[in-house]
């Protein structure tokens, strides 16, 4: 048996357009304390000269620093994510106006001073040339490169944002942002009063959250301090404070000398406790790049990609319209072998219709053993032959 739907009203044929939809997670942004041991390991370059600078995207910068007796080094900074040592140079044909800037600033200036902002995921490069000046990476939110001069007047600016306490444009002054706790200069007093005041429901999440460590390293200070990371801040005893504080100062010297170990989904600048890591290297800043390289293909790889993915979605559409030009096919064969009580069946709705209306259509229609539902509303019907 087949099943037709028939209308009275007229319809236009469908159009079909393919819709590419790409679905992917947010790349990891680098951590508090990843930032502190990555300028651990990036303070060599204090002393080098800016060679060049490149922006290969426009939330990527490329600055090519030369190290005497050393030669040059390529540090890759990605606007609100990470920044890492590369090893190959990207140069667009035709440079962003931001480099362009940076350049005429900051050409065969000296990097004097590489920190981070307190505990903050801000670095501030110090550069002298003429004059001093210095270059912001915030690794926050949305991101953002900015150039100041010496007197933090902001010189150029990746891109223009207005925050509710303080407007990143030229001529404004930098303003960093309200700092958080500072992790890095915790007193024990300080670590007490915190558990003591957190609303959280459990001592790893206030660490995560009011201190400002993360989830991966509030939990790693738990495991390490033996106690619980479920119970209530507010009953933290002093002796477990101060096992807590403790614990968080090893974590602290072993942020001096940091190196690299990846486990499943994280990469650390300090091994786990209780986790064997899949990897170690040398420096943690060696995972940071191998991570984020393997995140970016190349533009081919990313143009065959999305030809591939129209490729499949047009192959999908043609093999589903050739099933439903079949389905139509038999339907249309059938209903030409019904044509005559199809028709009568039609005739009889028109009549009933026009003597006594819509309404009356469903009742005259109850004896028609053909007529499996009627939509009065939408006006259509389905009869099975």
């Amino acid at each position: 048996m087949l099943r037709f739907v028939l209308s009275t009203r007229k319809s236009l044929p469908a159009l079909f357009f393919p819709i590419i939809v790409h679905a992917t997670m947010p790349p990891k942004t680098i951590s508090s304390l990843g930032l502190a041991a990555l300028m651990q390991e990036l303070q060599f370059l204090v002393g080098g000269k800016i060679a060049q600078i490149y922006q290969p995207e426009k939330k990527e910068l490329l600055l090519q620093i030369h190290m005497p007796q050393q030669g040059k080094r390529l540090l890759k900074i990605i606007s609100g994510r990470s920044m890492f040592l590369a090893e190959q140079k990207e140069a667009p044909l035709q440079p962003f106006s931001f480099c362009l800037q940076l350049r005429k600033y900051l050409d065969n200036a000296t990097l004097k001073e590489l920190l981070q902002q307190d505990a903050e995921r801000i670095v501030v490069f110090t550069l002298e040339k003429e004059g001093r000046y210095f270059l912001i990476v915030e690794l926050f939110a949305k991101g953002n490169v900015i150039l100041t001069d010496e007197h933090w007047s902001i010189v150029g600016v990746l891109e223009q944002q207005r925050w509710k306490d303080r407007t990143i444009k030229v001529n404004e002054k930098y303003v960093f942002p309200t700092p958080s706790i500072n992790w890095k200069e915790l007193t024990e007093k300080q670590l007490k009063e915190l558990l003591l005041k957190s609303e959280k429901k459990n001592l790893a999440a206030a660490l995560a959250t009011n201190l400002g460590l993360g989830g991966v390293y509030a939990e790693e200070l738990c495991a390490r301090a033996g106690i619980d990371k479920k119970m209530t801040p507010k009953d933290v005893s002093e002796k477990e404070a101060k096992t807590i504080f403790n614990s968080w100062q090893e974590i602290l010297r072993e942020l001096q000398h940091p190196r690299g170990y990846q486990y499943d989904g994280e990469i650390t600048p300090f091994p786990l406790q209780g986790k064997t890591p899949i990897r170690e290297t040398a420096t943690y800043g060696e995972l940071l790049s191998q991570q984020e390289e393997r995140k970016k293909p190349s533009p081919y790889e990313q143009k065959i990609a999305v030809l591939r993915r129209m490729i499949a979605q047009q192959e999908a559409m043609i093999a589903g319209l050739q099933e439903k030009i079949m389905t139509e096919t038999k339907k249309g064969e059938r209903l030409y072998e019904e044509y005559a009580p199809v028709q009568e069946l039609l005739q009889k709705v028109k009549q009933i219709k026009q003597e006594k209306g819509w309404e009356a259509v469903k009742e005259g229609l109850q004896r028609e053993k053909s007529v499996i539902s009627l939509n009065l509303q939408a006006k259509k019907m389905v009869i099975e032959v």
